[in-house]
């Protein structure tokens, strides 16, 4: 049996799809973020709803609920076999799509830190920043 659940739209401060919080009486409340489209917030609700009905709030890794919440999307979606050396390709593919991803990551949080610093110590930061960027300290 399906418990009670509520939905609600609405926007939210950070970059998100969902979020599901279970409620005292047994019920859940899902919000979902009014800035997707509309299809993003059907597979939202899907996603939210597969943790609910997977009974997900009562294990503790997160990182296993997600992992099995995504392989079922994936289950679903494709439901034939590809040769071993197809899969390694698209392993390898994902691979260094992830690579790219960490190595955009570190730049952005290498800026974060720089502009981190220069905040803290100069009065004008605008000036400050431009200067250190384009010609050191």
């Amino acid at each position: 049996m399906t418990p009670d659940v509520n939905v609600q739209i609405i926007n939210f401060p950070v970059p998100g799809s969902e979020l599901v919080v279970p409620n005292e009486d047994g019920s859940f409340t899902i919000m979902i973020n009014a800035r997707l489209s509309y299809e993003d917030q059907m597979k939202a609700y899907a996603h939210a709803m597969r943790h609910i009905t997977e009974d997900d709030f009562q294990k503790e890794n997160v990182q296993e609920i997600e992992a099995h919440a995504h392989e079922m999307v994936k289950a679903a979606k494709s439901s034939r076999k590809i040769p071993a050396k197809q899969f390694e390709a698209q392993l390898r593919r994902l691979q260094k799509e992830r690579r790219q991803l960490q190595q955009a990551l570190q730049k952005r949080e290498r800026e974060i830190r720089f502009l981190q610093e220069i905040g803290v110590t100069n009065d004008n930061f605008f000036d400050a920043a431009e200067r250190r960027w384009f010609y050191g300290e």
